[in-house]
């Protein structure tokens, strides 16, 4: 798949999800803002095809190509994808498709 970030701002695309060194191919849709307040690049969405005993609060490392990021697992959503989110430098390429 083909990720690139569209003229909406939005990151769809394939990745992998790190959590205590257990590593699961996901496919993500993500998003994000500078937040006026911190200074900091706040970016959220949804991690598609992850394992039924993930739960929220849990930490990882989200890795699409060669970047990585630190990311939250806020929660499951009832169809089951989980909601993801970080703080800082996101582990997509910013610019546009």
């Amino acid at each position: 798949m083909t990720a690139t970030v569209d003229d909406s701002g939005v990151f769809d695309g394939d990745a992998e999800l790190d959590i205590a060194g257990v590593r699961c191919p996901v496919r993500v849709r993500l998003a994000g803002h500078l937040n006026p307040i911190d200074g900091q690049y706040h970016w959220q969405g949804l991690a598609y095809g992850v394992p039924d005993d993930l739960t929220a609060g849990q930490r990882a490392e989200l890795t699409i190509g060669r970047r990585s990021a630190p990311v939250r697992i806020v929660e499951k959503v009832p169809s089951g994808q989980l909601m993801v989110s970080g703080v800082g430098a996101p582990p997509y390429d910013l610019a546009s498709g």
